[in-house]
């Protein structure tokens, strides 16, 4: 059984070098990552400002289309003088390969970034507000919205301006004393299915801090400076925006209302093309890289059940959560130790296998809630963090694709019986597409709606996914009315782009 991690170096692929600085660095350097209106306008149909995103044609068109969707927003809605200086920004989504709400209790993660996400434009206004706008206002997901830069700015859930109004609010308080902040206007896309557990929250935070940010050039403000040195802390000081912790000197506030960790930021920052990327986290450190393979790619089927985080569902989803901070809680109290996280029960009794820890967790949480099920939380932590996310990382670099589907599908199982977070429609679409031939498939993200993932032959994709969409049709036919089924590969991490007519890869 493997109790740690002890990464050989033939495990960390190197391949795709030029793709291994994150968005945090390039930006402390390139102060002036700026096109004109302009400019944006002659080489927005170039097809070479987007291979870094995508290398299908099809894909690449439509990003064409999306760009051009946001460009016209952006001059129907704010000042669009050809002379005006723009940031351009591409924020991805992510993928869950595997780390089953691990983050948060300092477990490990292998994750992707999707080649879709938000494309933003956005520039200075000159006043103190946010402006924003979304290039597809007439579907009612993101209504136009405008508030002010203020560290007192309200937010609450129930509304998606609760995301960028968070980050706002958030930068303000942090930043407002120690760098002047003056208002964007933002216009912005974006070809994620909504609520589809590809992390589309977090990257709509991350493109309104990126926007504030790179025009109020943040990164030259010293409180910054001391605290946030590369693109880890980066993602772990947005993911504090998002859920209200402090991070360092930057005080906390309320959050968004959801509990949940730095995986989604972590990744969207600093993923490498062509790579599924391990972090370990709380703090987080980078394992190691593994190098897709050629001859692979990954199905996702967004089920038409939005995995959302507001309202009611906010209580599923930070159950896990919560669940995970109780198990802690009772243990300290009946072993008077001082844990913090669920990792560090684990890690002071190096020497003791699950079995012996789960009588522990047991007679520790004896006393509460049956409903609860505290021991059955932290097996699912365990399994899936000492023992299916090392052996499926091995099993990648061997391609042992039995061992692999076997360890995918025990990862998915425990994720229903113990985090009780897949819903019918993600069970079935996890199962059918295994029968139809998948190498691994699971349910990732958060639950309670969203996607699954499928791994498979690149030939023969087509027709998978085809098989998958009508047998999905036939089970569920009102949900799969609302769904979509995408084949992608790995991405890079979110990106500045139409800087000096390119693209950064």
């Amino acid at each position: 059984m493997m109790r740690s991690w002890r990464w050989l170096p033939c495990e960390v692929s190197h391949r795709d070098t030029e793709n291994t600085e994150s968005l945090q660095l390039r930006s402390a350097q390139q102060k002036t990552d700026m096109t004109t209106i302009a400019n944006l306008k002659r080489s927005i149909g170039l097809k070479q400002h987007y291979v870094g995103l995508c290398q299908n044609p099809e894909q690449i068109a439509g990003k064409i289309v999306l760009m051009r969707k946001v460009l016209n927003t952006f001059a129907a809605s704010f000042n669009a003088q050809d002379r005006r200086e723009v940031h351009v920004h591409f924020v991805p989504g992510r993928v869950e390969f595997l780390g089953k709400h691990t983050d948060y209790a300092g477990g490990h993660s292998i994750v992707m970034a999707v080649d879709r996400g938000f494309f933003a434009i956005s520039a200075r206004n000159g006043t103190n507000a946010v402006r924003m706008a979304e290039c597809d206002n007439d579907s009612g997901v993101f209504p136009s919205a405008a508030f002010g830069v203020s560290p007192r700015l309200e937010h609450a859930p129930g509304d998606w301006t609760n995301y960028p109004k968070t980050m706002v609010q958030r930068i303000a308080l942090n930043f407002a004393r120690s760098a002047k902040l003056e208002g964007v206007d933002i216009a912005f896309g974006c070809d994620l299915p909504v609520g589809g557990g590809m992390s589309g929250s977090s990257a709509l935070m991350i493109m309104t801090y990126l926007a504030l940010a790179g025009a109020n050039h943040l990164q030259d403000s010293k409180k910054y400076q001391r605290n946030i040195r590369d693109g880890l802390d980066l993602a772990t000081y947005l993911a504090c925006c998002e859920n209200g912790q402090t991070f360092r000197e930057l005080t906390g506030h309320k959050g968004v209302g959801t509990f949940g960790g730095s995986e989604d930021h972590t990744e969207i920052l600093n993923g490498k093309r062509g790579m599924l990327s391990v972090f370990q986290f709380c703090p987080t450190v980078h394992k190691a890289d593994l190098a897709w393979r050629d001859n692979c790619a990954l199905a996702i089927c967004y089920s038409g059940v939005r995995a959302e985080k507001t309202r009611a569902a906010m209580a599923d989803y930070n159950q896990a959560s919560e669940r995970a901070r109780l198990v802690v809680a009772a243990y300290n109290r009946q072993y008077t130790t001082n844990d913090s996280l669920m990792r560090e029960i684990i890690d002071e009794n190096p020497a003791r296998g699950l079995p012996h820890l789960l009588d522990r967790v047991a007679f520790a949480t004896r006393k509460s809630l049956t409903e609860d099920d505290l021991p059955g939380r932290f097996r699912q932590f365990y399994v899936e963090d000492r023992e299916i996310i090392p052996k499926t990382a091995a099993a990648w670099i061997r391609a042992d694709c039995c061992s692999l589907g076997r360890l995918v599908d025990l990862s998915h199982r425990n994720s229903k019986k113990y985090l009780r977070n897949i819903v019918p429609e993600i069970h079935f679409l996890q199962r059918s597409a295994r029968r139809l031939g998948a190498l691994a498939s699971s349910g990732f993200g958060a639950g309670f709606g969203g996607s699954v993932y499928a791994l498979m032959q690149k030939d023969g994709a087509a027709d998978f996914l085809r098989q998958w969409k009508e047998t999905y049709t036939g089970k569920f036919p009102q949900p799969a009315a609302e769904s979509e089924f995408l084949l992608t590969t790995p991405a890079g991490c979110a990106q500045e782009m139409f800087v000096d007519g390119m693209v950064h890869p």
